[in-house]
């Protein structure tokens, strides 16, 4: 989305409206533009913000600007800051035209609006409205308006080729901020929402969501995140930090998925946590989602950990008894009774080759295969313990309520949720509390990698 904005801005005579309440990210946005724009002259004016204090907010300017400290500049990317709120609206007008009759390439920020026009009568409106807005084609002056309150802009939403609209609001007590495009004329606009953070005070928009390239043509084995002294990691350094640095042995997880996020997501999400187990030698179990048969589960993690490693320390349940007998495959009868003892059975096998084991357990496929009355016979209850005890990695993935996820959640150490907001994966802990952040799952590195940034 952002690139599309570039884009559009750097077609000469552009005019890119930006409007959204106060606190929602505009005067960020504004000079992220300005960042972003190369070869062109820029010229950014604030009736809102110091320059001193935008120095302050924004440490990330220091590094270039130079019209305030009088240093020579690496990479100049404002030529020109000007404090609006320090000279007369003639002024403003003359600095426009000035810039218009240059010929010279240029992009133009005026944040805000209301402060440019604050001490101007209707006329003088007017003829700041027709500098900023006449003949930018023929003078190669792209401008971008920032607007306080959209109710106060007038007629500038008919005027304008672009509207941008930032908001924010909250998912279960977490920030969101949105970007929405209401309008880029002469532009097609696939993605006309997504979700953006203010971290390090950069504008940044999520990636919209998952970035694969086809079926992950060429996969790598992966490279696993070392487990520290006694806890695991997840595969992700950034989910390890959110849930404060690394799990211990022997907690249980619960992640809560909405219905928005597709099977791949999560199957690309779990086969990272499961191969950067697998890797360092940790054995594991996995009941698998029922979108999926174990043939696709053992397919798609080899590429990651490889067959040898799923045969001596994979098993996986399969409840279609027709399927062609595997080293890896755990097949079992749909009969509660003695699935348990086949599943112990198999569990304590792979204690031969660690103690410290994972189970991967899809929640809502044990429901599917078992009822939802059936999964609190004795032995589950033992079975819990002992897991615990041999201080494995327990995790539990649900869709849908049941009793077994709410047996699972009176005795989870964390609880996660994984959403799709606004085309943006996002996930944020529950216990612990955790701010939302969004999710970049990528496959440039050959395997999954997970990547958080928070919404800030």
């Amino acid at each position: 989305m952002f690139d599309l904005i570039l884009k559009f801005l750097r077609t000469p005579g552009q005019v890119l409206l930006v409007q959204g309440p106060p606190g929602s990210g505009k005067t960020t946005f504004a000079l992220e533009i300005l960042n972003s724009l190369e070869e062109t002259h820029k010229i950014y004016a604030s009736s809102r913000v110091a320059p001193s204090r935008l120095r302050q907010q924004f440490p990330w300017i220091d590094e270039v600007i130079d019209t305030m400290s009088g240093r020579t500049a690496r990479a100049s990317w404002i030529d020109e800051l000007h404090d609006l709120r320090r000279v007369e609206p003639d002024t403003i007008f003359n600095q426009v035209l000035r810039l218009k009759h240059s010929k010279e390439r240029a992009v133009l920020v005026v944040d805000s609006w209301e402060g440019a026009i604050r001490n101007t009568n209707d006329e003088g409106r007017k003829m700041l409205e027709s500098a900023v807005l006449s003949e930018l084609d023929e003078s190669k002056v792209s401008v971008v308006i920032v607007v306080e309150d959209s109710r106060k802009a007038g007629d500038l939403g008919y005027l304008v080729d672009g509207i941008i609209t930032l908001d924010q609001s909250e998912l279960d007590g977490r920030r969101v901020r949105t970007i929405a495009m209401n309008k880029l004329r002469g532009f097609s606009v696939p993605t006309k929402r997504g979700i953006f953070s203010l971290d390090k005070a950069r504008f940044t928009i999520l990636p919209n969501g998952l970035r694969q390239p086809g079926i992950n043509a060429n996969p790598k084995p992966l490279e696993p995140v070392p487990n520290p002294a006694g806890a695991f990691s997840l595969g992700s350094r950034g989910m390890d930090q959110m849930l404060g640095g690394s799990i211990p042995r022997g907690s249980f997880l619960l992640v809560d998925v909405d219905s928005s996020v597709s099977p791949v997501e999560i199957r690309s999400i779990l086969n990272m946590v499961r191969a950067n187990f697998i890797n360092q030698k940790g054995p594991c179990v996995i009941v698998p989602t029922a979108a999926y048969s174990s043939d696709t589960v053992a397919e798609s993690l080899s590429k990651y950990v490889g067959w040898e490693a799923i045969d001596e320390r994979v098993r996986i349940l399969e409840y279609n008894q027709s399927l062609a007998p595997k080293k890896w495959r755990l097949v079992m009868k749909s009969n509660l009774s003695d699935d348990v003892k086949t599943f112990a059975h198999a569990w304590d096998e792979l204690a031969k080759i660690s103690p410290h084991r994972m189970l991967d357990i899809n929640v809502d496929k044990a429901v599917q295969v078992y009822g939802r009355d059936e999964l609190s016979v004795p032995g589950l209850t033992e079975l819990g313990a002992n897991m615990r005890d041999t201080e494995g990695l327990n995790i539990a993935i649900a869709s849908t309520d049941s009793k077994l996820r709410d047996q699972w959640l009176s005795v989870v150490d964390y609880h996660l949720k994984i959403k799709n907001a606004d085309g943006s994966l996002v996930i944020y802990g529950v216990k612990p509390f955790t701010p939302l952040y969004g999710v970049d799952l990528n496959f440039d590195k050959g395997y999954p990698v997970l990547n958080l940034m928070q919404i800030v």
